[in-house]
Parts: C-alpha cells; structure tokens; sequence
C-alpha cells in the first residue's frame, strides 16, 4: 500500500488531459413518425416532418421522435454534472426520388407565429399590413424569406400517459391530433419558459394552446437547433442528402445542456424534429422534407437518423477500468491513464474523477476514497 501511495504523490507532477471525445451513435435505438395515420410505427423507413394549421390538427403534424441508448459508450448513473457537454449535432438525411425530386425551399431562420394563415381564409396577409400596423384585419405579416425551417426541440412528456421518457419506443400508442379536437401531443416538443423555465409546449404554437397554465399563448419558439441541408439543390436533386442540426447547448441560460446531461445521466436521448412547412391536401411529397428513418435504408446513400456527442464524462465512483467492481487495478488503470500508456476514451473519463477536465493528483483523493 505505501508503493501505491508514493507512486500516486509522484503522480502529482505529472497530468493527463482528459480531452473531450467524439461518441457517434449512427443508428437510434428508437425512431417515429409521430404522425395521426402512421400505421406501421416501427416500421416505417420514411418520415416527413410538415405543418397543418387548421382545427383539430396539430400545427406542427408530421413530425419525427428520434431516441438514442447511449449507454453502450457513455457510462450512465454517474450524476449530471459528471457530463462536460461540448457539442451535439443530429443528422438526418432526406429521401432523393430521380423522377420527382425534392424542391423545398431552404429557409435557415426562425418564422414568426404570425406569418402563417392564422386565420384560416386561405391566405397569409392578405390585407398586405404588417401585424399590428394601421389598418392590420388578419393579424398576419408576410414572411421575409421563403419556405419554413426544420427545428429540433427537446421531448417532454405530461404525466397520465401510459409511458413516460424511460418505456416510450417507436411502437407506443400516437397520442396527439387528429382531426378530433386540441389534442397535446405525448410526448411533445417543447422549449423553456424564459426566466422560469417551466416546460412549454411547441406542437400548438400558432393557434396558442396547451401553455394556458403558464399564461402562454401564441409566440414563436426559438429552437435548440435549425436543419441546414448540405448538398441541396432544390428541384434536381438525385441523391440523398444530409441535414445537419447542431444543438445550441447556451440556451435558456443552460437549461438545454442541462438537459442532455440529465438524458446521459439516464442512457437514453430523445428529441423531437419538427417544421410548419406547408402541406398541400393530396399534393407530392416533394414539398416537404421526407427523412430516412433505420427502417428504410434501401437506396444508395440512405442512412439512418444520426446523434454525434462531444463530450468528457467524468465522475467520482472509482471504477476507472470500467469494470463495475472498484479495487486496485483501478489504481494500476489510473496510473497508466496519467502516464499516457492507457488512452481509452472510456477510461479517460472514468479517471477525471473530480470532473475539472483534467486526470492529475488532484483525482487522487476521489480515487482513493472510493477504494479505501
């Protein structure tokens, strides 16, 4: 024991950085069209992501829920503060028809709620005034750029639904709007309120509903994240293509990585991919993004819904090898971590036992602690 305590105070002099790692999971473990007439979840191999803002539907109807198990890379159970987040990008690809091409328009900014036809005749702004400007009757303003962003929210769910965020999967029961009142989703896309944080629903936005409680109606959520195609030419396109969404964690003074730290706590990521791109009643799919989900991997260059994390997790139990027992040759694993023999990226993060980000002596005492 004294040779372990003199080679552990040598050690002192010596540090290891415990860089962030980049942790690709290129296949979720669950991924749904959330959408009233999916009736093959599960097993469907295409997913579009659109709007309908008329009663009865929600505004944002076709939707995707994509959830990761990242516990097979990144050790769950160690508390949320012992994940150091540097960035999450999700990547989607979307379907590429050589016949009818996808020609959507990209549009990369955020649309307010009153630039769509909130008043159902049919027409945005049809008055030609801005909202809220002399002699304004609809309420409408035009939008600046054409088309509608993708966004990506968080999944939230209400309680009393027969699953929660550990036992929901891609087959379980839809639960949202369709064609049969103001029904919320479950589980639904959401924000946080700013300043208190509370939990906001975002599938009803334009028409202003499910927030009542929080005294919330309509308002233009700003997403964790916005789709921008790479390779995307509008109308002749004949290969499939990447969207690429990288997650702004700074938002709503950290709550959004918060919440990823919290969801690697627990293994599992789940988010929501929305867009309020028109949909015409019976009209091509082109209009509108259609998404590879794992089930449909058929053409050449398709790929299921991607989660790539940057991130050092980190945390005091003392099980550096990752072993799930914590003893000597936890020490020995150490050892070789700070002398640069070992470079695991697991066992990397399990040695930053002090979660400062770096594997030095003052890991030591944690470590110790743990075994003594």
């Amino acid at each position: 024991m004294r040779l372990i305590y003199s080679c552990l105070i040598f050690l002192t002099l010596l540090a290891a950085r415990a860089e962030a790692v980049e942790v690709i999971f290129d296949t979720p473990s669950d991924d749904r069209w959330h959408y009233p007439f999916n009736f093959t979840p599960g097993n469907r191999g295409i997913g579009s992501t659109f709007g309908a803002i008329f009663e009865g539907f929600n505004d944002r109807d076709g939707a995707l829920i994509l959830a990761w198990d990242t516990s097979t890379e990144i050790d769950p159970n160690l508390g949320p503060d012992a994940y150091d987040i540097d960035s999450i990008r999700i990547t989607l690809t979307n379907q590429a028809n050589m016949f009818v091409g996808p020609d959507w328009p990209v549009d990369l900014t955020v649309d307010e709620w009153f630039t769509f036809d909130i008043d159902g005749d049919g027409f945005v702004n049809a008055d030609g005034i801005a909202r809220g400007e002399p002699g304004d009757v609809d309420g409408e303003s035009d939008d600046g750029d054409p088309g509608r962003p993708m966004e990506l929210f968080g999944a939230a769910f209400d309680p009393g639904a027969p699953f929660d965020e550990s036992s929901w999967d891609e087959t379980s029961i839809y639960i949202g709007g369709a064609d049969a009142g103001n029904t919320p989703r479950n589980p639904f896309p959401f924000v946080f309120k700013e300043t208190t944080f509370e939990k906001l629903h975002v599938e009803d936005n334009i028409k202003g509903l499910h927030n009542e409680l929080l005294n919330v109606f309509e308002f233009t959520p700003v997403p964790w994240a916005v789709g921008e195609p790479i390779g995307y030419t509008p109308g002749s396109q004949n290969v499939p293509f990447d969207i690429v969404f990288d997650v702004d964690l700074t938002q709503s003074s950290g709550e959004v990585k918060r919440y990823f730290q919290e969801q690697l706590d627990r293994g599992r990521i789940i988010v929501i991919v929305t867009s309020l791109r028109e949909a015409d009643v019976m009209g091509p799919q082109s209009g509108f993004p259609s998404l590879y989900l794992k089930e449909g991997l058929f053409d050449v260059g398709s790929k299921a819904p991607a989660l790539t994390i940057m991130v050092n997790a980190c945390g005091a139990t003392g099980d550096v090898n990752g072993d799930l027992t914590v003893d000597l040759n936890d020490v020995t694993t150490f050892v070789e971590v700070v002398l640069g023999i070992d470079t695991d990226p697991g066992n990397l993060q399990r040695a930053d036992l002090n979660c400062d980000g770096v594997v030095d002596g003052r890991d030591i005492e944690p470590l110790l602690a743990s075994i003594l």
